[in-house]
């Protein structure tokens, strides 16, 4: 059964029914205060005497609680009990946590391993729960004034109102109280910190219990702030000890920039530390960790340092996964200027498959993605399952032709992210082993190893020809040298590997999500059952067979006599290698081959030869047939017009009108030539023998 108190709105309201008399209204325990028609006088008179309307079952009616009179607010607490001490929103979201108690039932300090005091467990206990409440409380506030496209201003001042006014709930119904702050900001942070870091955020000095007294999380959270929070400065520790040592002398103000909030500094939270305190809670793994990763200008070094790496194997097969990626060759041509190279690197097998190279890194990329095509498809592979690269590059094309299912199975692009690119540990290999026996080589400026770092003489400058056929040379060294794993390709060269242990499961090229993207596009149209490319006229077919019979007609029927796109790519020697017929829609029509010509001598005629002639018998003898089927299936008709009556009440005087005569027409002797005339006439010589001669 629901109590006479309810809040609503921020406010405590009284339930009608437990005010007034009206019998059939009231409950049984009602003051009877009023009958249900002064309520409705009174109501009228002064809106804010109801708090809320009627809204059927369950939404009773609510007299505001501060607008009754003293008398009748004296009667309700000797009946109903204090409403400011039992009713709260939070009593709504409140319950015990039990998994807040059964953290700090096991809790232990690092340092020194002890255990929490019981107090200190209740404590605890007693605050994550009244925060957990507090927390669904604020969101479902939130949420309520924005659906009402309310403001969200006086939100956390109610909230830390409802907080402390608990504390009469806690009291008269668990026999304890929350120990949470009374100040608005202060409060808030609380909330914020238990959010992130949750049952943790609420022990004192969360590392040691010695310090619990001296080391609050506000100032762990003000030193980190100092460190790493100051935009183009990096201050060092001692630097932060001063700062904080001014702050709290009110020397200095500490502005959150988000925020605009001014740190207090008499606020009982920052308290006086060492310099070794200060130091030794910022040299804390859990904080340097987040102030090292806003300071760091080398993002590569510091996951080196901080983040977990992945340990895995080496793909067994070849084409099971590529690795891609630029690089400048160690070799200038010019004062400062490199090649550019971007390359391919089969995992499994570890041999190039794929290499182009210019003087900039622009256009580069779509130059590498067709050679990369036209490799496989020379060789008569299959694209690679799986590619890995780095975002800057490739970024443009992600929704394109890297796209899962259309170059490649599955596309894996990082951004900054070394090792995410196994190829980049196959140049070091490369830089190190054979690029260093070169002539000109350069080496780093900061290498580690001395046999590494750069000899005594100046740098050499080297034509660009002559770097790019070294790249190529030691590409080719690469790939015809051993793999690395004898004990599972013994006596294998990478190359080897590469061509016999092709992953059996690889898919074949998709075709229709590469040429759109990465072929040249060119207008023709379809004439005779043919389409012209490249000066040529060529036949259309599906997946590499000449499309024949119904499959024929149905590609005439879409584009026979109307203009198409044709995608199409060259291989390495300018021939067509692929190419894919499209509608002005864009809809994939069929494919184009090339025309089944054959020697015109019969004599000279190859097997090749033969097979186009059959080929090309067929697919005339398909559109023949249509035309026949077709045609057989009309039949003659004769077409009878009917007189149509006309006006005639237009006439011009003078013309005669034609009127037919009813009796038929008469043969006239001697005018109607016999056959012979009648050939004469059509042939134009004389059938007659005697006139010849």
């Amino acid at each position: 059964m629901q109590g006479a108190y309810e809040f609503h709105n921020n406010k405590i309201g009284v339930r009608l029914s437990y005010l007034i008399s009206d019998i059939d209204r009231c409950t049984d325990n009602s003051l009877g205060v009023m009958s249900y028609s002064s309520y409705k006088q009174k109501a009228c008179r002064y809106p804010e005497f109801k708090l809320r309307a009627g809204l059927g079952p369950g939404n009773e009616v609510l007299i505001a609680w501060d607008k009754l009179p003293d008398n009748w607010q004296k009667q309700c607490i000797e009946r109903f009990g204090n409403p400011q001490a039992d009713v709260s929103p939070l009593q709504k979201f409140f319950k015990m946590d039990g998994a807040a108690k059964i953290y700090y039932d096991k809790f232990q300090f690092e340092d020194s391993g002890d255990y929490l005091t019981p107090a200190q467990k209740k404590r605890y206990t007693v605050n994550a729960s009244v925060l957990n409440a507090l927390r669904d409380l604020k969101t479902y506030r939130e949420s309520s004034r924005k659906s009402r496209n309310g403001s969200l201003r006086g939100l956390l001042k109610s909230i830390t109102n409802d907080a402390i006014l608990f504390n009469n709930y806690l009291k008269a119904n668990h026999n304890t109280q929350h120990t949470l702050p009374n100040n608005e900001r202060s409060l808030s942070r609380k909330l914020n910190a238990y959010i992130r870091h949750g049952y943790d955020s609420l022990i004192d000095g969360r590392n040691n219990n010695s310090n619990a007294q001296i080391v609050t999380p506000e100032m762990i959270k003000i030193w980190k702030e100092i460190y790493a929070g100051q935009k183009n400065h990096k201050p060092t520790y001692f630097e932060v000890s001063v700062k904080y040592n001014q702050f709290l002398a009110g020397q200095a103000d500490i502005i959150n920039n988000d925020t605009g909030e001014v740190y207090d500094y008499k606020a009982e939270c920052f308290r006086a530390a060492s310099e070794g305190t200060v130091y030794s809670y910022q040299e804390l793994w859990e904080n340097r960790i987040a102030t090292h990763s806003i300071r760091s200008g080398d993002r590569q070094k510091f996951k080196g340092i901080y983040e977990p790496y992945h340990k895995l194997k080496q793909p067994e097969y070849a084409g099971s996964l590529i690795s891609v990626d630029d690089r400048q060759p160690p070799f200038e041509y010019a004062p400062g200027k490199r090649m550019w190279f971007y390359n391919a690197i089969d995992l499994g097998s570890e041999a190039f498959t794929c290499w182009v190279y210019g003087e900039t890194k622009e256009g580069i990329i779509i130059d590498f993605y067709k050679q990369l095509v036209r490799n496989y498809t020379e060789w008569g592979l299959p694209l690679p399952y799986e590619l890995e690269g780095e975002l800057s590059l490739n970024s443009s094309f992600v929704n394109t032709f890297l796209e899962n299912g259309a170059m490649f199975q599955r596309v894996r692009i990082e951004a900054n992210n070394a090792r995410g690119k196994k190829i980049e540990s196959y140049y070091r290999k490369l830089r190190y082993g054979l690029e260093k026996l070169r002539r000109a080589w350069l080496a780093r400026p900061f290498a580690l190893s001395e046999s590494n770092q750069a000899h005594n003489g100046g740098k050499e400058l080297i034509p660009k020809s002559e770097i790019i056929e070294g790249c190529l040379r030691d590409i080719e060294t690469w790939n015809n040298t051993l793999h690395s794993n004898q004990e599972l390709h013994p006596g294998m060269t990478r190359w080897d590997v590469f061509l016999d242990k092709q992953h059996p499961q690889l898919v074949p090229t998709n075709w229709a999500g590469i040429l759109p993207y990465l072929g040249t596009r060119t207008k023709s149209s379809m004439k005779a059952g043919r389409i012209m490319l490249q000066g040529k006229a060529r036949v259309v077919g599906f997946e590499g067979k000449v499309a024949l019979g119904e499959t024929l007609i149905n590609v005439m029927k879409k584009i026979e006599g109307h203009e198409v796109v044709v995608y199409w790519m060259e291989d390495n020697q300018g021939d067509v290698l692929k190419s894919l017929v499209y509608d002005m829609q864009g809809t994939l029509i069929c494919e184009l081959l090339g025309d089944l010509e054959y020697n015109r001598a019969t004599l000279e005629q190859t097997d090749e030869d033969k097979a186009n002639r059959t080929l090309q018998s067929a697919y005339s003898a398909t559109v023949q047939g249509y035309i026949r089927r077709n045609a057989s299936e009309i039949e003659r008709i004769t077409i009878i017009e009917r007189p149509v009556e006309q006006s005639t009440r237009f006439k011009i005087g003078g013309v005669k009108k034609y009127t037919p005569s009813p009796e038929p027409a008469k043969e006239i002797p001697g005018s109607r030539p016999d056959d012979t005339e009648v050939m004469e006439r059509k042939t134009g010589y004389k059938l007659d023998t005697a006139s010849r001669f």
